[in-house]
């Protein structure tokens, strides 16, 4: 069966859901409306079925994990544009009426070139994740944009929202939130009449620079072309996985609600992302649950392979991960690099991967962190461990 097709990756995404939860529902329904069945025999059904659900769902949560991050990252990339045409009812000055309700105007610093509009908003967090939410917009009026001006107006637009940084502090946040670290989108508005054509073919890329990690911190550059009547910025969304909300998703919103008034222009901008991975839009959703789960376990194969032929204190840094064997224990860590800070970002270790999952002692832990720090140390990088808590 040819449909569903990932170019629909939210269908896909919410089918999953419905036929792993479905197969669990539907024969309790079954049971439970058929008068014939004891109540005693329905209540063991009931249980059986809640037993073989959570058997499924633990021996498949690799696979369903995995499978539901890919369908949110296609989701995101077919939603997202290399540049949106603006709507026909697109106006300056309503944008710039709307960008004035905007939480409140600052005055801008005295940095050339000095921002039109400089709005600052701030609200406390609802997760554990930041110690507080801050929302900047920047806007410029520019008659003639090349990559010098969009440079100067970019490092003026961080420079001003650095300023603000920190500016309302929020009360009766719990002890978890104190030492989280600020959550700030700045969105950097630039109206330019007219843009350099050998910019115009390269802004996309440049928009999508220096963008911060997305998570916590985000600075999304926003061209208005009024010659061309596009609009070019960093459209890809974050998926949110049921932890954090990217800030840089904030961000994307700020600009669909004051500049497109709440709704993008799909229908009308075919200038789509390059698609993940090689991934054919036009895939089945069955296909890809199949293909999903045979490279899973060729994976599994491998990377049992890869463990059993390592020794007692090998390390191999290989496509951001960290391969570590410790005794006749594996571990596999994911790793970002950093270039810029020069500074390893290393997944929180809490459990073994090979041969069983299991929790790693405290003790160990520390060793092992050890032996991390030394090895990227001697790559010249700095280690730095994620944690959840």
């Amino acid at each position: 069966m040819n449909f569903p097709r990932l170019k629909n990756a939210l269908l896909c995404r919410i089918l999953v859901y419905v036929i792993v939860l479905g197969a669990f529902i539907a024969p309790i329904i079954i049971v439970v409306n058929l008068k014939f069945i004891p109540d005693t025999v329905k209540v063991l059904v009931g249980i059986g079925l809640a037993v073989g659900f959570l058997y499924y769902i633990l021996k498949n949560s690799a696979l369903l994990m995995g499978m539901d991050a890919g369908l949110a990252i296609l989701h995101c990339n077919y939603t997202a544009r290399k540049r949106f045409v603006l709507p026909q009812s697109f106006s300056i000055q309503k944008v710039e009426k709307r960008i004035g309700r905007f939480g409140q105007k600052y005055e801008p610093t005295a940095i050339f070139p000095r921002p039109e509009t400089l709005q600052y908003k701030s609200h406390a967090p609802i997760m554990i994740y930041s110690s507080g939410i801050e929302k900047i917009i920047v806007t410029y009026h520019i008659d003639f944009l090349d990559k010098n001006q969009y440079h100067l107006i970019v490092n003026s637009a961080t420079a001003n929202s650095k300023a603000l940084k920190g500016k309302k502090k929020h009360r009766f946040l719990y002890k978890s939130q104190k030492s989280s670290p600020l959550n700030r989108v700045t969105v950097i508005v630039i109206f330019a009449k007219q843009v350099d054509e050998k910019l115009r073919d390269s802004l996309f890329d440049m928009v999508c620079k220096n963008g911060g990690d997305g998570l916590d911190t985000a600075i999304l550059p926003c061209v208005i072309d009024t010659e061309k009547q596009i609009c070019t910025f960093d459209s890809m969304r974050i998926p949110c996985m049921g932890f954090q909300y990217p800030v840089k998703n904030r961000g994307i919103k700020i600009i669909r609600q004051y500049l497109f008034n709440n709704r993008f222009s799909f229908a009308d901008s075919p200038d789509t992302l390059d698609s993940i991975n090689d991934i054919d839009p036009e895939q089945s959703l069955w296909l890809f649950w199949k293909t999903m789960k045979k490279e899973l376990v060729s994976y599994d194969k491998n990377e049992k392979k890869r463990f059993e032929k390592m020794k007692h204190g090998d390390i191999v840094f290989e496509d951001g991960y960290i391969y570590l064997k410790w005794e006749e224990h594996g571990l596999l860590i994911s790793v970002e690099l950093n270039e810029e800070l020069k500074t390893a970002e290393i997944d929180f270790i809490d459990y073994w991967d090979y041969p069983k999952s299991h929790k790693i002692a405290k003790a160990t832990i520390k060793e092992i962190k050890n032996m991390v720090n030394t090895y990227f140390a001697g790559i010249g990088y700095t280690a730095k461990y994620i944690s959840y808590e």
